[in-house]
């Protein structure tokens, strides 16, 4: 009796052992290292963990334009708050919104965070969005956010860096007329000159 189930044992282990040799082979040649590793390590491993070994930046300009008497004149807005989102497959959220602010020269540059620069063809995937304009500009009262495509336009040693085109917001300054409650010639036509 102890002899038939040591023989069923030993021809059950070698069924297994070929059913799983042979699972093996259809699979194919494995990497171990995919198979013992969780997805944040792998992405570690390609440069997108925490430890920064990518670097990507996006950046642009930022200008109001203004317009009297149909001469225009453009202004660096310096101190407005721009944001980048990138799609990653979720749902856009404020949360994965990174935020930046222009210089004196209405320039800015956001730096992405590492758990992005995965992200495939960033260029259909991420925008540009303009938050917060100063008080002070002039383009404040007219300004409505838009989304700013991005392109690539530079790339090497670990570093993309990405751009919008010139942001040009307008604000026309309206021809004013004289007030009505002016009653003599002269100061109506010092009032014209005056414009």
């Amino acid at each position: 009796m102890m002899i038939q189930f040591q023989a069923h044992m030993i021809i059950m282990f070698f069924i297994f052992f070929f059913l799983r040799a042979s699972a093996m082979a259809e699979a194919g040649p494995r990497n171990p290292l995919v198979d013992l590793s969780t997805p944040d390590e792998l992405l570690s491993l390609a440069g997108y963990g925490e430890e920064k070994l990518s670097t990507v930046i996006v950046g642009g300009t930022i200008h109001c334009d203004t317009y009297f008497n149909r001469n225009s004149i453009s202004h660096p807005i310096s101190g407005a708050l721009v944001a980048v989102s990138c799609d990653n497959n979720k749902k856009r959220s404020k949360s994965n919104w990174v935020r930046g602010k222009t210089d004196e020269y209405g320039d800015f540059l956001i730096d992405l965070p590492s758990q992005l620069h995965a992200i495939s063809n960033m260029e259909k995937r991420c925008v540009v969005r303009i938050v917060h304009l100063p008080k002070i500009s002039p383009c404040h009262r007219r300004f409505t956010s838009k989304h700013i495509r991005i392109k690539l336009t530079s790339s090497g040693n670990g570093i993309r860096t990405y751009s919008t085109d010139e942001i040009h917001l307008g604000h026309k300054q309206q021809h004013s007329q004289p007030s009505k409650n002016i009653r003599s010639k002269g100061i109506r036509k010092t009032a014209q000159h005056m414009l």
